[in-house]
């Protein structure tokens, strides 16, 4: 009988052995398969903004669309259209890849960017030195300046710095907001173009400082002549793409500098910009 336990044992322990030797081999492909998924994952990870970007075959881009003529949606078609919108397809063009845009506030966009939630923003994004801590901007692709705009029965207002102690509406976020506070204004916040400027028109506020490229063309497009441009800035306003901060992004800007550069010299950021103002903004 002892025999007999001692045999059962014997193969037991043979059996368990074999079993260990099957779940060392077991472990050591596992490891091995991890350590091929961790290399593929350090792959994807060691790659820098524009080969993700080029990876997923598409641009994320932040932008209004109620900001005409820049990005806003077209009356009939309900369509995302604008200036800011054709150039920015036509930057992703040029990086071989399909733009998907993402509407949100002035704010929001640029969170976002800052964040990662969005590749880019286009939406009408002025160099200042302020967002330069924040953002890595490309080059230039259009110019404008800011003014001061009033209802035309307003003799209170004929410059910037008269704005002291008054009220004034604008994007939260947008540099227009910045100046108004500058300028001792108290602001309120909007959403739209057409909001501020109906705030103006019923007195709810007293001006905004907005571009002037989208004044001019509110003013054409609606036929008011209840409003004025009250000052111009004399200092030009230069929009750019804002990237987030970081060497990550370097091919990225490189690559949409070219873009804007090829889209330039080719005459279709000219082209855009007179479908959309009557006028080239693209030439400094």
């Amino acid at each position: 009988m002892k025999k007999k336990i001692i045999a059962m044992l014997s193969v037991m322990t043979i059996s368990a052995a074999a079993l260990v030797g099957c779940g060392s081999a077991g472990s050591a492909d596992t490891t091995a398969s991890g350590d091929n998924a961790n290399e593929a994952t350090d792959a994807s990870w060691d790659a820098d903004h524009l080969a993700r970007i080029k990876e997923a075959g598409k641009i994320t881009i932040a932008t209004e669309g109620v900001w005409a003529p820049f990005t806003y949606h077209d009356a009939d078609s309900d369509e995302l259209v604008g200036f800011d919108v054709e150039v920015a397809a036509a930057i992703a063009e040029k990086l071989g890849v399909e733009p998907e845009f993402k509407e949100v506030a002035f704010d929001g966009g640029l969170t976002g960017v800052s964040t990662g939630s969005f590749d880019m923003m286009a939406n009408g994004v002025d160099v200042t030195e302020e967002r330069s801590k924040t953002y890595d901007f490309t080059d230039p692709y259009a110019y404008d300046h800011a003014v001061v705009v009033t209802l035309a029965s307003n003799n209170s207002i004929k410059s910037f710095e008269d704005l002291n102690g008054k009220t004034t509406a604008n994007s939260a976020g947008s540099t227009y907001e910045a100046m108004g506070i500058k300028y001792g204004a108290t602001v309120s916040n909007v959403d739209t173009l057409g909001e501020t400027m109906t705030l103006v028109l019923n007195g709810t506020v007293d001006a905004t400082v907005n571009a002037n490229t989208s004044v001019a063309d509110y003013i054409n497009t609606t036929g008011t002549k209840d409003l004025k441009v009250a000052a111009t800035d004399k200092e030009t306003t230069n929009y750019a793409i804002p990237l987030a901060k970081g060497s990550d992004n370097d091919s990225l800007r490189e690559a949409i500098n070219q873009a804007i550069k090829e889209l330039k010299e080719d005459g279709t950021l000219a082209e855009i910009s007179v479908k959309y103002f009557g006028t080239d903004i693209t030439a400094e």
